[in-house]
């Protein structure tokens, strides 16, 4: 299990928390401050708020203006204001487009994608911490915005309350395009590829280390790079029985090229 930990106390509002893999690959996340985090609700707000005068609209005109139309409206602005956030967060990976915008994205606390039951849980326990707005008692939903900005004060990931029932966190997002990728084509690594499947399946921990390490090995001395790559392609080398005595660095270049290209 990934274990996590924080900087120094020094650091800046915005910190950083290491999550340490099982193969001792240290990946560090940019943790979002209040201040981030409360434009990203701003932005939320107005788009909850743009739903509901749509959908209120629409729903009055196809009354015709009667009383009917009165139900329907308090049930979509229940959907609208409940739902949002929880569906969102669930369907594009932990984001928002508030979050989309700020370069935000919920994982959990061990810096894995969220689960659609986290994204569920964190908003429906944001009713206490003003993260779902009431649209008709704004004073209410200050007051509440009050609890969950002391819960991420008073604690080390700046979790609020529906992030700590539900074991996330929110992160700054550092967005890696497939335009930056490597192609690896020394012979000793296309002579290992036949050993590997057309298509590795490879979670988000082991493509990130992948990854960092590819595109940082060319900085290195070979002595670094096989101490580096150990850690991570012994317990590769294992699973998919390669043959012995190929250097770290081979098999971890290979491993990145079945993952990010394939073929």
């Amino acid at each position: 299990m990934a274990t996590a930990s924080l900087k120094r106390s020094d650091d800046p509002l915005d910190t950083t928390v290491r999550l340490v893999t099982p193969e001792r690959i240290v990946f560090q996340y940019p943790l979002a401050g209040p201040f981030r985090r409360y434009f990203a609700y701003l932005i939320d707000f107005a788009i909850v708020l743009a739903a509901v005068v749509i959908a209120s609209l629409t729903l009055i005109v196809l009354s015709l203006g009667s009383q009917s139309g009165v139900g329907p409206i308090f049930v979509a602005y229940f959907v609208i204001m409940w739902g949002y956030r929880g569906f969102c967060e669930a369907v594009f990976n932990g984001q928002t487009l508030g979050k989309r915008a700020l370069g935000l994205r919920v994982v959990s606390e061990r810096g894995v994608p969220i689960t659609g039951a986290q994204a569920v849980l964190r908003n429906l326990v944001g009713s206490l911490d003003g993260t779902v707005p009431y649209l008709i008692r704004p004073d209410l939903t200050s007051l509440l915005l009050l609890t969950g900005l002391t819960s991420m004060l008073l604690t080390r990931k700046f979790q609020r309350l529906g992030d700590l029932a539900a074991g996330t966190m929110v992160v700054v997002e550092q967005r890696r395009g497939r335009a930056g990728l490597i192609r690896v084509e020394e012979p000793a690594v296309v002579a290992l590829l036949p050993w590997l499947p057309l298509r590795v399946e490879a979670g988000p921990e082991l493509a990130r280390a992948l990854s960092d390490y590819v595109n940082h090995r060319a900085r290195l001395p070979r002595a670094r790079r096989e101490e580096m790559a150990l850690h991570l392609a012994r317990p590769l080398s294992v699973r998919y029985r390669l043959p012995e005595n190929v250097p770290a660095d081979v098999v971890v270049c290979a491993f990145y090229h079945r993952v990010f290209v394939g073929e």
